[in-house]
């Protein structure tokens, strides 16, 4: 039997008519969790499974489910791009943020601590809870009487007041969108709406420093920008690449080519290593 592969998609646009040409690939469009039994991955018990590789682009809302099918791709060696170390590294916020921090990519405070009633930055400022992306866990702290309650760690930040970008990265190309949202101080959240902008030098390098720190070929990389400057706000390894048509296909051609490449380790016996990298 041909061996068989899984597209974990959370963008089906830009994605299934990749999957449609190729038939050997399935698309995981739910948080579905997955197991190993003697190299073959399948869905819970099924005794039909044999995926051997998958091309993973899913910010899944469960991070139990996430984290679980991330560690069972790297710790049985399984196929995948990109690798999933580097996602689970980029995906879990607050680290990241951590890490962010101590390569010297962030230049105002920044805060992580356990529940304190107390103010842990001059007012106003930004509490983040939890390890979701698109804006979720966020909360604008104007007084002590705005600070909520949250188990594990947090992030604090100052609220900068200013545009709200994004630099997309796909490979060596950079796409810039300013973003709008009158609903809600957090920009990238539901009632979003997208506008082509054109990203500086400065700010797309910066974008590829913390892209690579990652050791990611895509990445969403999210910004405030006001007179002072460009403030970096975090990294989604799984960001929108369908923002434009150009950028949807930039983005078609690396999953092609990733696509490719896990069928060439899949049916050679090798993981990682004979991936993108």
């Amino acid at each position: 039997m041909a061996p068989r592969f899984l597209f974990f998609t959370g963008e089906p646009a830009v994605t299934l008519p990749l999957l449609k040409q190729r038939p050997a690939w399935v698309p995981v469009l739910s948080a579905l969790t997955f197991n190993v039994t003697a190299g073959r991955m399948h869905r819970g018990r099924s005794a039909d499974d044999d995926f051997r590789g998958a091309l993973y682009f899913a910010d899944v809302r469960d991070k139990d489910i996430e984290r679980h099918n991330l560690r069972l791709l790297s710790e049985h060696a399984i196929p995948c791009w990109p690798a999933p170390g580097s996602l689970l590294a980029a995906s879990e916020r607050h680290a990241a943020l951590a890490r962010c921090v101590a390569a010297g990519l962030i230049d105002h405070p920044v805060v992580q601590a356990h529940f304190t009633p107390k103010p842990l930055l001059p007012f106003p400022y930004v509490l983040k809870i939890g390890e979701e992306h698109r804006g979720e866990g966020k909360h604008l702290i104007r007084s002590t009487g705005d600070i909520p309650r949250w188990d594990g760690i947090a992030t604090v930040e100052p609220f900068f007041e200013g545009e709200s970008v994004r630099v997309l990265l796909l490979g060596d190309r950079a796409f810039g969108v300013r973003i709008h949202n009158d609903s809600s101080w957090i920009k990238n959240s539901p009632g979003a709406s997208f506008e082509a902008w054109s990203p500086t030098e400065a700010i797309v390098e910066h974008a590829r420093r913390a892209m690579r720190l990652f050791g990611l070929e895509i990445a969403g990389v999210d910004y405030v920008v006001d007179p002072g400057g460009f403030h970096f706000i975090e990294l989604n390894p799984f960001p929108r690449v369908g923002l434009s048509k150009e950028s949807a296909e930039v983005a078609q051609e690396m999953f092609r080519g990733a696509m490719e490449a896990i069928e060439e380790a899949a049916t050679s016996g090798l993981a990682g290593p004979a991936l993108p990298a």
